[in-house]
């Protein structure tokens, strides 16, 4: 974010009195010259947004126009609080920058770190940073680089939200490619560094890089008696037909529902038919088409909805794949272990299960079945290893996945139901099971 320089001297108005500055300004100043990001960034985040507002105000009617975008964003988007957060920590920050500049000092900036040494795994709340962080300073050559990349990228994304607008992360490697055209001793290594830019920036704010309006290619639906707000307060509802979930689901809010349960699918053919079907309207329950790997914004609406109260559950194919998949609803990831918002620890993991192979589907396990490939043997026994995969059912899953050396696939719960005409009622009776077994759900 650009700001100009500003003078953390006195000021004097219009006569002679001295311009007090405000409180959180005085804290954010005193963090700077100590070159305490953390303290920095504890008071921004736990800032309120009209304090902070009033803060910029007085910068700006001393002379210093530099952060009034930020202003503008805060006093007249209707922003979630993580969005008000996000704000007002790259605000802080730059504003602590300048401190340090105005003052000939070095500035520190610190990112999660985020790994598989840097991640703890708890049953219930998922994974979670342990708090480790990356220091990068001006005072090295290197790491001043990067943070003058990371400065154009903040420009941008301030721009892009105070535009009411959004980027992906391909928006914003041509644009800092187009910026570092003008500066030779400035160039980008590709996508992947651009890529990493954004990743740092979002382990900087410690909050998803969604709430900046950086998006990724939208992916999911979701359909049920479900009303929702999205990001610009508008109301719409899932009854009718199904939902695009963009990558901005997170910033949305649940307004009503009266569904009682919502089962996230990893493949479409079994989304459409319980829809198509009626299943779901007859069982007065909602449904989220997970398109695969779920993306982020699909992850975050599951977790709103998780924390409205409405139970979730997830079906997915009998696969080592698939099974990272339903683990990445219920519990996270190491990648986005830092973030609080992208997995529902309430939810259930439903089936397809390897208990299904003699129950629901032993009539046509032999059809249905099919060998595990040599990069499916080898997932399922890195899974057996994952931290998130330790319970004793992950762990027997996974282990009747190397013994078994077979898979199958959600289609298979079509063909168990012996004929198209027998579908619906197939259906029903499974997932009337499911819901009371693993969720406690009568439907």
């Amino acid at each position: 974010m650009a700001v100009k320089k500003v003078d953390t001297k006195p000021q004097r108005k219009p006569g002679g009195k001295t311009a007090v500055r405000m409180r959180l300004y005085d804290e954010i100043e005193a963090a700077a010259m100590a070159d305490d990001f953390e303290g920095l960034y504890d008071i921004a985040s736990s800032a309120k947004r009209a304090d902070f507002i009033k803060m910029l105000d007085r910068l700006e009617e001393e002379g210093h126009s530099g952060m009034t975008l930020a202003r503008n964003i805060l006093r007249d988007r209707r922003l979630t609080r993580d969005q008000e957060q996000a704000i007002m920590i790259l605000s802080a920050s730059c504003l602590g920058s300048m401190v340090r500049v105005e003052n000939a000092l070095p500035y520190t900036f610190k990112a999660l770190k985020v790994d598989r040494s840097s991640v703890e795994y708890d049953d219930v709340e998922g994974y979670n940073v342990t708090g480790d962080t990356v220091a990068m300073s001006t005072a090295n050559i290197d790491q001043a680089a990067t943070i003058a990349k990371l400065q154009f990228l903040v420009n941008h994304v301030i721009e892009t939200v105070a535009a009411n607008s959004v980027s992906t992360k391909r928006d914003c490697y041509y644009m800092l490619k187009n910026q570092f055209q003008k500066y030779p001793w400035m160039d980008l290594n590709g996508q992947g560094e651009s890529d990493r830019l954004i990743d740092t920036l979002e382990r900087i704010i410690r909050m998803q890089r969604e709430n900046l309006n950086i998006i990724a290619d939208p992916r999911g639906l979701i359909y049920g008696d479900i009303t929702l707000v999205d990001e610009e307060g508008k109301e719409f509802s899932c009854k009718e037909r199904e939902q695009g979930i963009t990558g901005l689901a997170g910033q949305w809010e649940v307004k009503s529902h009266k569904v009682k349960a919502i089962i996230a699918i990893e493949k479409t053919g079994v989304f459409m038919d319980l829809k198509k079907l009626k299943v779901a309207d007859e069982l007065n329950i909602g449904l989220i088409h997970l398109g695969g790997q779920p993306a982020r914004g699909c992850r975050a609406l599951i977790k709103l909805l998780s924390e409205k109260g409405i139970p979730i559950g997830v079906l997915t194919d009998l696969s080592p794949w698939s099974g990272m998949i339903a683990k990445s609803v219920l519990s996270g990831s190491i990648a986005a272990a830092h973030l609080s918002g992208l997995h529902a620890s309430k939810a259930a993991f439903l089936g397809i299960e390897s208990a299904d192979v003699d129950s629901w589907l032993r009539e046509v396990w032999k059809s249905v079945q099919e060998p595990l490939s040599a990069n499916d043997t080898t997932r399922a026994q890195n899974n057996l290893s994952l931290p998130y995969m330790q319970d004793d059912y992950w762990k027997g899953e996974n282990t009747w996945f190397v013994k078994s050396g077979m898979k199958t696939e959600l289609e298979a719960l079509g063909t168990a139901a012996g004929s198209p005409l027998k579908k619906k009622e197939f259906y029903k009776k499974y997932l009337r099971a499911k819901l009371k077994e693993k969720l406690k759900v009568k439907v």
